[in-house]
């Protein structure tokens, strides 16, 4: 008896029906479900391997950003940067009036405040390695001088920077010197610690001022001490939205904090027998910084050679005292360039505040480092040395500033002028002039009567602004005489030439 006379004498031809029905929808079910588990599983390999592509990806390309940040570019005797990476954005502490003046480097202030500076560089004072990477090996470029442009990198500015920034640094390498599973890489632009491929930090220089950003999130320390900076919105910052600012001991102590909450939130474990290694943050010479790919260069042009009785600054180091003394009073008091007539045109020369002290005469070094060791002498004021001027403040706020006009040391004080009227102190408002707007009160320090006056006046204003005298060891703010040659090499004077038909060609770029 075959199985469909078994069936139809068991069912009913309606009830047949169902059943096959059933068993049709149950196995185009079957078949369904064995279909969509084989897409679902196929989606799921494509986007593993999507991932991890993508990962390989960006392992690459971080490789590849580390190589051009420690390596450099060579093109025609310029070097480049290949990527032209976009700077931190921190909140700017600088004074308004000092927006536009480039900070200045100098070996006896430590000032390393800039991103770029420029200088006039001789190819026979640059070192084998240097010649060979701008291009200027031949014979023919052993008396030629050019207008280079310098951008520091993380080691160099680190290098340069203060004993206090060198301090904190030291202590956030130590705290993560405990972890041995934590990795620290070095690019041109900064340090990254991470654990695996997982980034956990990143540590840069900014200004004056040593940053750590986390990779943690801002708000859930908001109400907190520890509370940072949110860059979540920066896409540098994506991995590490937190940024720290390390301007005290007390900070780095709080930042070493959050590197061990850092740690316990990764699962790591810190390691207290770890011998921590010192690190060496020696000064180095541009030589050696940019054979250690901390310091790029970039040639601007070449300069011109100053041969024979025509060398300007022969006539500038003999003269420039009178020819400063001479020039007509601006309304800042501080732009007493100086000027030599050639055949070619006018050269300018435009001194920075440090190549004017350098080349000022003995009695106004004097002067200026007397009225510089007793302003620093209050508690948390602080000095900072622009292309113009040199700058005291609290915080944010402007005190007073130094400026230098022929043989007189300008003092500029942020207090009303007119309360001195019919005083002994013979005080002039320069409350009109725009950079002058937070320092109108300005006073002449011309000798040792008018430096005593000016204590006076130092005293008075930060007594009204509840600043306490301290204890504070003298130092020697003088600074010892070089050429102007000298001066212009270093970047401290710049040079501009203006042709017969009033056209300048300046060359500081």
């Amino acid at each position: 008896m075959t199985a469909s006379v078994i069936l139809a004498s068991i069912f009913s031809p309606g009830q047949l029906a169902a059943i096959i029905t059933i068993a049709a929808v149950v196995g185009l079910l079957i078949v369904a479900n064995g279909v969509l588990f084989y897409l679902i599983r196929k989606h799921r390999e494509r986007k593993l391997c999507t991932t991890r592509l993508q990962e390989k990806r960006d392992a690459l390309l971080d490789h590849l950003r580390n190589i051009t940040d420690d390596g450099s570019l060579v093109t025609g005797g310029i070097v480049f940067s290949d990527v032209e990476e976009e700077e931190p954005d921190v909140e700017d502490e600088e004074d308004e009036e000092d927006e536009d003046a480039p900070e200045v480097m100098t070996e006896e202030l430590g000032e390393n405040e800039d991103i770029t500076q420029n200088e006039i560089l001789a190819v026979a004072d640059m070192s084998e390695y240097t010649r060979r990477k701008l291009g200027y090996l031949g014979d023919e470029y052993d008396n030629k001088r050019y207008y280079v442009r310098y951008r520091y990198g993380f080691e160099a500015k680190l290098r340069a920077a203060s004993d206090e920034v060198k301090e904190r640094y030291t202590r956030i390498m130590g705290e993560l010197a405990l972890f041995k599973s934590i990795k620290i890489s070095t690019s041109f632009r900064g340090q990254r610690f991470y654990k695996g491929r997982k980034t956990l930090g990143q540590i840069y220089i900014n200004g004056k001022t040593l940053c750590i950003a986390f990779a943690l999130d801002p708000e859930a320390y908001a109400d907190t001490k520890y509370h940072g900076i949110d860059k979540s919105d920066k896409k540098r910052f994506a991995k590490t939205p937190m940024m720290y600012r390390l301007t005290s001991v007390r900070r780095v102590e709080y930042a070493r904090y959050l590197i061990m909450h850092l740690a316990e939130f990764n699962s790591i474990v810190p390691d207290y027998e770890t011998q921590v290694e010192p690190v060496d943050l020696s000064p180095r010479t541009p030589d050696e910084l940019f054979a250690a790919h901390a310091l790029r260069i970039a040639v601007l042009g070449e300069a011109p050679e100053l041969e024979g009785e025509a060398e300007p600054e022969l006539t500038l180091d003999e003269n420039a005292d009178e020819a400063a003394s001479e020039a007509a009073v601006s309304a800042d008091d501080e732009s007493d360039e100086l000027a030599i007539d050639t055949p070619e045109g006018r050269i300018v020369f435009d001194r920075s505040f440090t190549a004017r002290i350098i080349q000022a005469d003995d009695a106004l070094k004097a002067r200026y480092s007397e009225l510089k060791n007793h302003i620093l002498s209050y508690k948390g004021v602080k000095g900072r040395i622009s292309w113009k001027r040199e700058t005291f403040s609290i915080g944010r706020k402007t005190l007073a500033t130094f400026a230098i006009r022929g043989k007189t040391l300008m003092l500029y004080l942020a207090t009303d002028p007119s309360k001195f009227d019919d005083t002994k102190y013979k005080v002039e408002n320069m409350s009109e002039v725009a950079s002058r707007r937070k320092t109108p009160l300005l006073f002449r320090v011309k000798g040792d009567r008018r430096t005593t006056y000016a204590k006076q006046l130092i005293d008075m204003l930060l007594e009204e602004n509840g600043v306490a005298h301290v204890e504070r060891k003298p130092q020697d703010y003088t600074l010892p005489y070089k050429s102007t040659d000298a001066l212009v090499k270093r970047g401290l004077i710049k040079i501009t030439t203006h042709n017969g038909f009033g056209f300048a060609q300046d060359k500081k770029q």
